[in-house]
């Protein structure tokens, strides 16, 4: 009985071995197929509201970060090139234009958002919004998903 037990155990024990083997060809199957990746690019302009203006002690004398947020969103920050000290007033509503730029997208991302990117920003020009830009009318950036 016990040598019985013992090869039935022995006959186990080999087939589950054999079936943790390698698949190679498995393997050879996920190599071939690279995945692309995916960039979103983002341009026009965008209606955002400055709250605040900050000197950039960071970075070179002469250059401001201004606190803005979107219509009823979370707040960000959007670094220029020239102080700003004097030119934005806080609490006005202004439409900024910016160059087309791309970012790299993770994997697991449908729906960028530009307020999560605003690091790649470059602000070329900016106005104060007409009252037909304000709130749900606001000027959003476009967005296009590329695979490259």
């Amino acid at each position: 009985m016990k040598k019985i037990i013992a090869m039935v155990l022995c006959l186990v024990l080999v087939f589950s071995l054999a079936g943790c083997g390698n698949n190679d060809q498995s393997l050879d199957t996920q190599q071939m197929t690279d995945p692309q990746k995916c960039y979103a690019q983002f341009s026009g302009s965008f209606t955002a509201t400055v709250e605040q203006l900050l000197p950039d002690y960071c970075a070179l004398p002469g250059k401001t970060i201004a606190v803005v947020h979107f219509f009823q969103d979370k707040p960000f920050l959007l670094r220029f090139q020239e102080d700003m000290t004097g030119k934005l007033v806080e609490g006005t509503v202004y439409v900024f234009e910016f160059k087309t730029f791309e970012v790299e997208l993770p994997a697991d991302e449908e729906n960028p958002d530009i307020s999560d990117y605003m690091y790649s920003i470059d602000v070329t020009n900016y106005r104060v919004a007409e009252d037909s830009e304000l709130g749900l009318e606001s000027i959003s950036p476009t967005v296009e998903i590329i695979s490259k």
